[in-house]
């Protein structure tokens, strides 16, 4: 048995057959362009030829002595060499002159698609359906082996929503895609459903050249519920992408815009709980300042305290006519006691002037000895409340 060769020894026996080829090292073809891009100062773009395709390149393309003033869509012949790239496991053009013939003919015929389609009217922003800002109920139509399932669903689930995704797997590229495509998009139209959304993970132009496809552009134009389209990348844009009511780039996108207004609603609720707990709390505190008025006006008016409040009020009249009386009774102590003091000075007075008497003779001369007087004279006696005559009996 032949010993099996490594992956490397495959890739350069590949490599080394296609160096060794005179054809394959002296390349003429023609096709039309597809795919243009350029990357990293090379220019890459495909030819094709029905659902044929090879993949071309122009490494450092300015520096090249070539014609690159063709795109999407032209007719050109190319020359050049056959390259191996052993990373990707493809077969590459590397092109060395190009001359070009002008527009290709499927090219002419979808430019033709796109004019009919516009006269009719099918592309008008008046004739869109609107996109439903919290949309519920959607139906999903995209491959069931391509990331964009599991892409769509990864941004859908990031937000808190209530969205219910009915999917319906399709192929995407292909000619028996186009019976698909339309079959789903009729089955999902009558579900009556919020949104529509048919995507793909991206690929070449010829992938997506089905949604170039004049009978999905008609159901698309009849169908009554909303869709929004993400088949590719902007440089690619299909006649789906006009006739939508709204086309995006890439399934993540697509889910962005189905959600976004869950997480503006999922702020404005906050915004809300904040403002409804703001009014709360203020509604409170001014609660509370009410009810600590309402409390001291029940203190005020409660029988109990009132009661209360006129023992207290007749005590304290009692005690102030207490004070009123005792001051009274002081007062009138002091009136007698002044009128006693005044009535003691004046017995004194009295009995001072009682032991004051004097004797006069008739003259007026004071007698002071009992030896001054005769038997038979007269005399004075004179008291404090008069005076009297007298006659010495004796000597």
């Amino acid at each position: 048995m032949r010993k099996a060769l490594s992956v490397k020894q495959f890739n350069e026996y590949i490599k080394s057959s296609l160096k060794h080829d005179p054809i394959f090292q002296n390349l003429h073809v023609k096709g039309q362009v597809a795919n243009y891009r350029i990357s990293h100062e090379h220019l890459y773009f495909s030819l094709k030829e029905g659902d044929d395709i090879i993949d071309c390149v122009i490494y450092y393309y300015i520096d090249k002595d070539i014609n690159t003033s063709f795109d999407t869509g032209d007719e050109i012949e190319i020359y050049g060499n056959l390259l191996f790239n052993n990373y990707s496991s493809r077969l590459v053009i590397n092109i060395t002159k190009i001359e070009e013939f002008g527009i290709s003919e499927d090219y002419k015929i979808f430019i033709k698609l796109r004019e009919n389609f516009q006269k009719k009217g099918y592309f008008d922003s008046d004739k869109k359906k609107e996109i439903p800002k919290l949309p519920k109920n959607i139906g999903l139509i995209t491959s069931k082996d391509g990331a964009a399932v599991e892409d769509y669903l990864n941004v859908i689930n990031q937000v808190p929503n209530d969205i219910t995704v009915s999917f319906y797997p399709v192929k995407v590229q292909g000619k028996n895609s186009i019976y698909e495509i339309i079959k789903a998009l009729d089955y999902l139209d009558k579900k009556n459903l919020d949104l529509l959304v048919i995507t793909r993970g991206g690929g070449s132009k010829e992938d997506l050249n089905v949604f170039n496809s004049p009978e999905i552009v008609e159901k698309v134009f009849s169908l009554k519920t909303p869709l929004i389209s993400a088949i590719g990348h902007k440089i690619d844009q299909t006649l789906i992408d006009l006739v939508a009511d709204l086309s995006l780039q890439t399934p993540t996108e697509a889910a962005s815009v189905t959600v976004r207004n869950y997480s503006f609603l999922l702020r404005d609720i906050d915004n809300i709980y904040t403002k409804i707990l703001k009014a709360y709390r203020d509604k409170l505190y001014l609660s509370d300042i009410k009810l600590s008025f309402l409390k001291k006006d029940l203190y005020k008016f409660d029988p109990k305290n009132l009661v209360k409040k006129r023992i207290d009020d007749l005590n304290e009249l009692n005690k102030s006519f207490e004070k009123q009386i005792l001051d009274m009774l002081n007062t009138e102590k002091n009136k007698l006691n002044i009128l006693a003091y005044r009535l003691k000075s004046i017995k004194k007075m009295l009995d001072i002037e009682k032991n004051k008497i004097q004797i006069k003779d008739m003259e007026g001369r004071e007698i002071f000895s009992k030896f001054s007087l005769k038997k038979g004279q007269d005399i004075k006696i004179i008291f404090s409340d008069g005076e009297v005559l007298a006659i010495v009996k004796d000597e």
